[in-house]
C-alpha cells in the first residue's frame, strides 16, 4: 500500500504533474499538458530508445491521432510500413480480409517498432518543455491525507522524493502506480501470455499484416521498418509455464504448429531475442482518484488480437489531458474534479471493449471461429463493417447491433 510521506518529504513541488512512464500514453499526455503551460516531469525506468514487447501495430485510428499530433510525416520518415488490410486466418484455413482501405478510402494501419515510435514521442515531449528523467525507477506512491502527493524514485542509484499536484500512471500493465494504490484487480479470463520477436526476410507481407488462429494459440505478423517483421505468439498462460523446454523452443514450436506461418518464416532470420509481454489481461478498479489518473495499459489491458493498444494509449492521453489541466488550474485535483476522465473513458472505450470480448470468445472456440470467418469471407458488407470497427474509424456499436450479429451468426 502507499507509504505516508516521510518527515524529509519536500514541501515544494518538483512539478505540477509527474507522469510515470514514457510510452505512447505517458509521452502524449505529458506533451499536451506542457503545451497547455503546465510544468511536467516524466519518469521512466528505461533509457530511450529501447525495445518493448508489443505487437507494434498502429491501427488506422491511432495513425489518425498521430497525424493530429503532427507526427504523421515523422512516422513515415522513420520507416513505418503501411498496411491497407489485415488478413485473419481461422483454424481451418479459411480467412477474411479486414480491408481498411475498402471500408473507407485512405484508411490504413502502420507497423513501426516501439524502438522508433516511443523515441519519437518522447523527443516531442522534450521539445514541448517536459522534463524527462530516464533510468528513473518509481518505487512508491506517496499520500497525505488520503490523496496522492508524489512519488519516491531511484534515480542514478539515489532515492529521491518528488512532490506534485497530480501523478499520472502511464507505466504499462505492470503499473507500479496502480499496484501501490491497491487498484489492481484479478482478471480470471483470458489467461494468456504473449511472446514477441523480430524477423528479417518474412515473405508475403506487402500490403497487409496477418493474424493466424490455431487451437490454443494464435500468431500475429506485422511488417515494420527496414524489412523487419514483428512476429508474436499468444498462448495459454499455463501452456507457457508448464512447457518442458526453453521459451525459445516453445516460441519456435508454436510458430511451426501453424503451417501458414511456418511457410512465411521459412528462410527468415530472427533479429534479437524473444521478449515476453506477460499476462494478456488486467484492469484497475479505478482510473481516477484524489491526486492521480491512470492511462494506457496501466488503466486496462486486454489481449491485443484486435490491435487497440496504441490507439487506446493515445486516446486516453487525449481524454486525460484537458481534465487534468482544468483541475490543475483550479487548484483542485480531488477525486470529484478528476472524475470526468473516468466518464470520458467509459464513453470512449466501453462499446469497443464489448467487441473485443466477443472476439475473444471466437478465438477460444475454434468451430465458432471457423464458422464466423466463413460468413465474413462470403458477406463483404459484414466484413467491411467489422473492418471499420476493428480499425476504430467506425463506431463499435455497429458491430454490436442485433441486426449485424444476427446476419453474422444466423445460418
Amino acid at each position: 500500500m502507499p507509504e505516508r510521506a516521510p518527515a524529509s518529504f519536500p514541501r515544494e513541488r518538483e512539478a505540477e504533474v509527474i507522469v510515470v512512464g514514457g510510452g505512447p500514453a505517458g509521452s502524449t499526455v505529458a506533451t499536451t499538458l506542457a503545451e497547455a503551460g503546465h510544468r511536467v516531469l516524466l519518469l521512466d525506468k528505461a533509457a530511450f530508445p529501447r525495445h518493448k514487447a508489443c505487437s507494434e501495430y498502429i491501427n488506422p485510428a491511432a495513425a489518425q491521432l498521430l497525424g493530429q499530433l503532427g507526427l504523421g510525416d515523422d512516422i513515415l520518415r522513420a520507416g513505418a510500413h503501411r498496411m491497407a488490410a489485415m488478413l485473419v486466418h481461422a483454424p481451418d484455413g479459411r480467412r477474411f480480409v479486414a480491408d481498411f482501405a475498402r471500408a473507407e478510402p485512405g484508411q490504413a494501419a502502420f507497423g513501426l517498432s516501439r524502438y522508433r515510435l516511443d523515441h519519437l514521442l518522447l523527443e516531442r515531449a522534450k521539445a514541448a518543455g517536459v522534463t524527462v528523467r530516464e533510468r528513473a525507477h518509481v518505487r512508491q506512491v506517496v499520500r497525505e491525507g488520503g490523496r496522492v502527493v508524489g512519488v519516491a524514485a531511484t534515480i542514478n542509484g539515489d532515492r529521491e522524493w518528488l512532490r506534485s499536484s497530480l501523478v499520472i500512471g502511464a507505466d504499462g500493465h505492470n503499473s507500479v502506480v496502480s499496484r501501490e494504490l491497491g487498484l489492481d484487480t484479478t482478471v480470471r479470463w483470458p489467461r494468456k501470455t504473449g511472446l514477441v520477436a523480430h524477423y528479417r526476410g518474412v515473405t508475403g507481407l506487402v500490403r497487409s499484416g496477418e493474424m493466424h488462429v490455431a487451437s490454443g494459440l494464435y500468431a500475429g505478423l506485422a511488417p515494420l521498418e527496414d524489412g523487419l517483421t514483428n512476429v508474436a505468439v499468444v498462448a495459454g498462460g499455463h501452456a507457457v509455464t508448464a512447457r518442458s523446454g526453453s521459451i525459445e523452443a516453445f516460441f519456435t514450436e508454436s510458430l511451426r504448429a501453424i503451417p501458414a506461418v511456418a511457410r512465411k518464416l521459412d528462410g527468415a532470420e530472427r533479429v534479437g531475442g524473444i521478449r515476453g509481454a506477460g499476462a494478456m489481461a488486467r484492469r484497475a478498479r479505478r482510473t481516477a482518484g484524489a491526486g492521480y489518473l491512470l492511462i494506457g495499459d496501466a488503466a486496462s489491458f486486454l489481449d491485443p488480437f484486435t490491435g487497440d493498444g496504441i490507439y487506446e494509449a493515445l486516446r486516453a492521453a487525449q481524454l486525460a489531458a484537458p481534465v487534468a489541466s482544468v483541475a490543475l488550474r483550479a487548484g483542485d485535483t480531488s477525486a470529484v474534479a478528476l472524475d470526468p476522465y473516468r466518464i470520458a473513458r467509459r464513453r470512449a472505450f466501453t462499446a469497443k471493449r464489448h467487441v473485443c470480448w466477443i472476439v475473444q470468445g471466437f478465438i477460444h472456440a475454434p468451430p465458432l471461429m471457423n464458422y464466423v470467418t466463413a460468413r465474413l469471407s462470403r458477406r463483404e458488407e459484414l466484413a467491411l463493417t467489422l473492418s471499420g470497427v476493428l480499425g476504430n474509424f467506425y463506431p463499435a456499436s455497429q458491430a454490436l447491433s442485433p441486426r449485424f450479429l444476427a446476419r453474422l451468426l444466423r445460418p
